[in-house]
């Protein structure tokens, strides 16, 4: 009789295990026919979380060179660069993949917001991704200092003297998080501590619980809350079809097209690692990541105090949204367009300052004429003659008025 080494393993583990319920279990998920309206827009929380496996791998192959002090981390960093096998492509893999991931964090949140998706009995799902929402930004914000390199040393110190304005608190929260006074290597230490354990840890955890509950409610339909759900053989009469193999060929796909796209940009497009950190010398134009630019172009609109408040708001108002602003019983789109039209109406806001943040202290050619954007992101036209860079063409009023009390430097 030949051998079957499967057969064997198996025979072995349920010597010892009770794989049989374990093995049904599987079998009764992977076979659990999905609505009928799932389609291609819900494979973007299985690439997220591709993309997050991809980001943590090239993360802990970056933390065997990387070392985290003022002296050694730029040098460390370079080394990855240039003198570790295939280390520019791992680091640029990390770089694109952080980009990438808050991308898909938010359109996946569209989307199950546009779908009604966090209403009864969904709520905790829905918050425990708004959580994972604030985990990712945070890995954003820490691993943003990590290079220490002058953007990213000067870009921390706008972003960590912000808070400083809170009353009372304020300060305190200010000198815990960088350790001290100013930026220097405490703040790198525990950037660095919270950036590879502490959120690590709690993004395995709440991507664990997030799945968990994902599988144990199962898709969202587009009923209302005040029907019972359909069950399994309901979902398959109005078209529903098993999630293996139709829908988790679908993610597959999706999955093979997103680290594609990673890969390509990792490729083509790496990295600039400038100048090494130098507290003495501040580097004109600094700004933060892409995804932090409306909060950063807020505050030179209102005063510190109430824009530094304005992110956690707004995280805390989406934790609220099935509590406190939704409360219908309706998920289809067609019955909920007040709440759309509402949301949309924030996400273009948002998309707005980001844009305004982005052309803010720069020189723009827009049709055929050259303009100059003062740090409010209002353009001016720049006279002939005038040299470009720099802002030799903006009005000193608007200067001074875009450094005033909510101003940033």
């Amino acid at each position: 009789m030949k051998w079957n080494p499967t057969k064997a393993l198996r025979d072995w583990l349920e010597a010892r295990f009770e794989l049989e319920p374990v093995v049904r279990l599987l079998r009764e998920n992977l076979t659990k026919p999905v609505p009928a309206h799932v389609n291609w827009l819900f494979t973007l929380g299985s690439v997220l979380a591709a993309l997050l496996a991809v980001q943590l791998f090239t993360g802990v192959l970056l933390m065997v060179h990387y070392k985290p002090s003022g002296q050694e981390a730029f040098q460390s960093v370079q080394h990855i660069t240039y003198d570790v096998p295939l280390g520019w492509l791992i680091r640029s893999a990390h770089n694109w993949g952080s980009h990438l991931i808050v991308v898909l964090a938010l359109l996946h949140l569209a989307r199950v917001l546009v779908y009604g998706g966090y209403k009864k009995p969904r709520e905790l799902t829905w918050g425990v991704g708004v959580a994972l929402l604030a985990i990712i930004l945070g890995f954003g914000f820490t691993g943003y200092l990590l290079p220490w390199d002058q953007v990213a040393y000067w870009g921390t110190v706008v972003a960590t003297e912000a808070p400083a304005s809170i009353p009372v608190v304020g300060p305190l929260t200010r000198e815990f998080m960088i350790g001290g006074t100013e930026v220097a290597d405490p703040t790198l230490g525990r950037f660095y501590v919270v950036h590879v354990i502490l959120l690590p840890v709690a993004l395995i955890a709440l991507v664990g619980l997030h799945l968990l509950l994902i599988r144990y409610h199962g898709t969202s339909p587009l009923s209302g809350t005040d029907q019972p759900e359909p069950g399994a053989d309901e979902i398959r009469r109005q078209g529903g079809k098993p999630f293996l193999p139709h829908h988790a060929l679908r993610d597959s796909a999706a999955i093979y097209v997103a680290i594609g796209a990673l890969m390509s940009l990792a490729l083509l497009l790496p990295p600039h690692l400038g100048d090494m950190a130098d507290p003495l010398i501040t580097p004109p134009g600094i700004k933060p990541e892409w995804y932090f630019l409306p909060a950063y172009q807020l505050l030179k609109y209102v005063p510190e105090v109430v824009g530094v408040q304005v992110p956690p708001l707004v995280l805390v108002l989406l934790l609220l949204l099935p509590i406190l602003f939704d409360r219908s019983s309706h998920r289809h789109p067609r019955r909920r367009l007040r709440v759309l039209v509402v949301a949309t109406a924030a996400a273009a806001v948002i998309c707005f300052l980001g844009l305004l943040g982005h052309l803010s202290d720069t020189q723009q050619a827009l049709l055929g004429k050259t303009y100059d954007f003062d740090v409010l992101g209002r353009p001016h036209a720049v006279k002939e003659g005038v040299a470009e860079g720099g802002s030799s063409g903006r009005p000193q009023a608007a200067q001074e008025q875009g450094m005033g009390e909510g101003g940033a430097p």
